[in-house]
């Protein structure tokens, strides 16, 4: 693998996943160096879709090693080989460790579920890695287990990880909505500077309309109707674009919700083209993710439309048929989230231009969600 210029800004990604965090650091204007996951699937996306770019022109993770396997072997030796970096030069280490032992959805046990530990090892990649910044992001129910005990010692570790490593930090609970997601997706998101800089804030595009009955400059929140414009019928037109089977009796059951009520036999709700998606859900281990009920049609919506809800561009293409897409989009930091926290990081802590909405939409390619002016923003 050729070196990365010494100017571009250099991304290890770590508990990559489908490709959300990455995607949205890279339209901010980072380059993935390494990247990795357990999941075979996940693994399968980055790659396919790596190769695609490169056939489509782009420079999408073109300078990335792709690692498949487990978090607890990985070495900070391995990385640095593979990537072609040393200990110290790297500019971002990012990453969400698997988030269902915190989340307030689960069981929240916390440090007492194996998936609550592996927010450690990236605790000990990031002390041997020795970054310039990290971002770790995650659900807000980490804020409150054991009354907030996990999330102070995390943080303080993340402040101190050893090796005489001082990192400041900049915390953020953030949903979505505000960052014209078109979903409400409520996540929290830590942000360390070697050097000692703050990121102050996050600046929201969005608030709901009139919601405090104020001039705002800010546009009103994107919709499900803005998410599914301009979408092809279910079908074979797009990636992951055909959805699940249903019996005439689910489908009779669907028909008959009304927007925002839940079926009282699958546990999801109907979508109201008019507010942004509730949160998009990946189901358990073994799978059991659904999407929510479709706006318009009997059915639950596919995974291509939930990738929507999501930010994923629609040839962005998820490895897998049935539950694996959908795990990867529920688990994915949304790419237009991601890009909008990375552009701060970019500005902020690292003294560069700060990228424009405009040209995060169109690397994106976001435009569906846009009929304002957004050369502004």
């Amino acid at each position: 693998m050729k070196k990365v210029p010494t100017n571009e800004l250099k991304v290890v990604s770590l508990f990559t996943g489908g490709g959300g965090l990455d995607l949205g650091l890279e339209a901010a204007g980072f380059k993935t160096i390494f990247a990795t996951d357990i999941d075979e699937h996940s693994c399968l996306t980055l790659n396919q879709n790596k190769q695609k770019s490169k056939e489509k022109g782009r420079d999408l993770f073109e300078n990335a090693f792709i690692h498949r396997g487990d978090i607890n072997d990985l070495t900070s030796e391995f990385i640095f080989q593979s990537a072609n970096i040393k200990k110290g030069e790297l500019d971002l280490l990012a990453g969400g460790p698997p988030c269902q032992a915190f989340s307030v959805f689960g069981k929240r046990q916390g440090k007492k579920d194996p998936r609550g530990m592996l927010a450690y090892e990236y605790l000990r990649l990031l002390k041997n890695i020795a970054p310039k910044c990290f971002v770790f992001e995650n659900v807000y129910g980490l804020l409150t287990i054991d009354n907030g005990d996990v999330f102070s010692e995390l943080c303080e570790q993340l402040s101190n990880p050893g090796n005489n490593l001082n990192y400041e930090l900049s915390i953020f609970r953030l949903n979505a909505a505000d960052y014209a997601v078109p979903q409400f997706r409520d996540r929290v998101f830590i942000i360390g500077s070697l050097k000692g800089g703050v990121i102050t804030e996050i600046p929201k595009i969005c608030s709901p309309e009139n919601s405090d009955k104020k001039p705002t400059t800010l546009l009103p929140y994107r919709t499900v109707g803005d998410g599914l414009r301009d979408l092809p019928p279910m079908g074979e037109v797009l990636a992951n674009h055909i959805g699940r089977k249903h019996s005439d009796r689910i489908k009779e059951r669907y028909s008959l919700l009304s927007f925002g009520e839940r079926d009282s036999k699958t546990r999801i709700n109907k979508l109201n083209p008019t507010r942004p998606s509730y949160t998009i859900i990946v189901g358990s281990d073994k799978g059991g993710g659904k999407g929510h009920v479709h706006p318009y049609e009997p059915r639950e919506v596919t995974p291509r439309e939930s990738a929507r809800m999501q930010t994923f561009p629609d040839w962005w293409e998820f490895s897998g048929t049935s539950r694996h897409p959908i795990r990867q989009v529920g688990n994915a930091v949304p790419p237009l989230l991601s890009a909008l926290i990375g552009r701060e990081i970019k500005s902020v802590l690292f003294n560069r231009r700060k990228t424009t909405l405009e040209e995060i939409v169109n690397f994106l390619s976001l435009e569906h969600l846009f009929k304002e002016d957004i050369s502004e923003l």
